[in-house]
């Protein structure tokens, strides 16, 4: 309870200040549609994600208002879940000491207290995962009915939670051919009842889908089951041998900044932990090293990769770390030493103690991590006050279009802020596709056209980075402020609002700009 309270308040804390990210925003906006019941707006735009985490969403919406720090609760809310049910889960297969550690070693990974502060579905995949595998690891050790229903109950909503826990179907199967060799008829048997529970749950979403947009929306359900497009392939293929991508993915993803979404001390204890689970091969390690192993191989054959794309093997690691320390300190708790020079009781003791701190260290760092992964992000933009202006001064035929947008900056954040009378094609953006993860076609004369087909008032610009050049191309921001300003009909020196500040080569401000027609 102590750490659940001390992580609590370390994911509250300034958890409104960061600016939303792109990936947040179909949940905010998706939420904000349906807290104001606009059924079909939500369905034919954002339909073909999964619906259980914008519901939720929604209800948060509806009791705290419809913020971002509100979206961002439900993050928090889910991964206190998800360590509460891990130490549940752990405590029934290893022991309350190891799932103490375990909760623990989940609660500092960095990229687990990254996800626990943002509107992303991972924490919510992380909890209904390790629900689904818990259930079923409950009806395969017990051969209980209501373990059996609630395993296709948890499956199926865990379908609705995150497309890709699909996936635990495969560790589930392996699980029965490994573990359930003596019934395997009658196992086999049960599980189709799982997958029948699992299908009932899932098929009504999917007939919605096709109610509301038809055909058209299963290719971008298929987009994002496969974890993207084909726009990540430079990102997916950075680490080269392919099987081993997600051995240096989960530890060390980022080029700029030393941060871990897996500190290193704990990911070299969790491969450790594996290692033994492998050596000894006990029924509950046999289970949870096939977890691993489905999940890795099964998201390393999918084109595009992510470090985010494998959270569900995140508990697993946390499990074998725990188990690799308590084996260890098992080992020096059973360790006699000689009497040489010293004696050899103080002998133990140093040598738990040094077991001890190289725990806490382990720890303390991944903690240390965790706070160099969130305050790279802690960047304010203020979207808000730029949107509030907009509303006070765009005529209902008006329009104002967002110049590059990129993954702190798009359409949507700004539709967000809008007020409900407004409609949300009064904020559009230029290209349609965001600048540092496509490569952009910026044609100044067919932006100036479309701002006078779309009756655009003003131009929204951003401090982008003065020479950062945009994905895959030699376009930079300054290019394109450039073009604009040479056609001489942008910018009014007696209207040119900006809100922010600057800071060195990086800024974080907004201007609006007059189109003059």
């Amino acid at each position: 309870m102590i750490f659940l309270i001390g992580f609590a308040v370390a994911a509250l804390y300034q958890l409104g200040y960061m600016s939303v990210q792109w990936d947040e925003m179909p949940h905010l906006y998706g939420a904000t549609m349906l807290s104001r019941g606009q059924t079909w707006d939500y369905m034919t735009t954002y339909g073909y994600y999964p619906p259980i985490f914008d519901l939720v969403t929604t209800g948060f919406f509806q009791i705290f208002g419809a913020t971002q720090v509100a979206g961002r609760l439900v993050a928090v809310t889910f991964s206190l879940l998800a360590i509460v049910l891990l130490y549940e889960f752990t405590k029934r297969t290893y022991g309350q000491r190891n799932a103490l550690i375990t909760s623990i070693i989940l609660g500092t990974m960095p990229g687990f207290f990254w996800l626990s502060r943002v509107t992303m579905l991972e924490t919510m995949l992380v909890f209904f995962f390790t629900l689904v595998m818990f259930a079923f690891y409950s009806w395969i050790t017990k051969d209980s009915n209501k373990a059996l229903i609630f395993s296709g109950l948890a499956l199926g909503i865990g379908v609705l939670a995150k497309y890709q826990i699909i996936v635990a179907a495969i560790a589930m199967l392996l699980s029965i051919l490994f573990l359930s060799r003596k019934r395997l008829k009658l196992s086999l048997t049960k599980f189709l009842i799982i997958c029948g529970i699992a299908v009932l749950v899932v098929v009504p979403w999917f007939v919605m889908i096709y109610h509301y947009d038809g055909v058209t929306k299963f290719q971008t359900l298929q987009y994002v089951m496969s974890e993207g497009g084909q726009d990540r392939p430079a990102y997916s293929n950075r680490f080269q041998p392919i099987p081993v991508y997600y051995l240096v993915e989960m530890a060390w993803p980022f080029n700029d900044i030393a941060v871990h979404p897996i500190s290193l001390p704990i990911f070299a204890l969790g491969l450790c932990g594996l290692g033994l689970f492998a050596y000894r091969r006990k029924r509950q390690d046999i289970f949870f090293l096939t977890w691993f192993v489905v999940v890795y191989v099964f998201f390393t054959l999918i084109p595009n990769r992510q470090w985010r794309y494998v959270t569900p093997l995140f508990p697993i690691l946390a499990i074998s770390a725990a188990c690799f320390i308590m084996f260890l300190y098992s080992r020096v708790h059973a360790w006699k030493p000689r009497q040489i020079g010293i004696k050899g009781d103080r002998t133990k003791k140093l040598a738990g103690t040094l077991s001890i701190l190289i725990i806490a260290s382990a720890v303390a760092y991944a903690s240390y991590d965790s706070y160099q992964m969130t305050v790279r992000d802690q960047i304010h933009i203020p979207i808000q006050e730029a949107t509030d202006y907009l509303a006070n001064h765009l005529e209902p035929n008006q329009s104002a279009v967002l110049v590059c947008s990129f993954n702190l900056l798009d359409q949507d954040m700004f539709r967000f802020y809008l007020p409900s009378n407004m409609s949300q094609d009064q904020i559009w953006q230029y290209p349609a596709l965001a600048v540092d993860s496509f490569t952009p076609n910026f044609n100044i004369a067919e932006f100036v056209n479309l701002c006078q087909q779309r009756n655009v008032k003003y131009i929204i610009l951003y401090d982008f980075g003065i020479n950062t050049q945009f994905f895959n191309s030699t376009l930079d921001y300054t290019q394109v402020k450039t073009m604009i300003a040479n056609t001489g009909r942008f910018g009014d020196p007696k209207d040119q609002p900006f809100w922010g500040d600057f800071n060195g080569w990086m800024g974080h401000r907004i201007f609006l700009v007059r189109f003059l027609g």
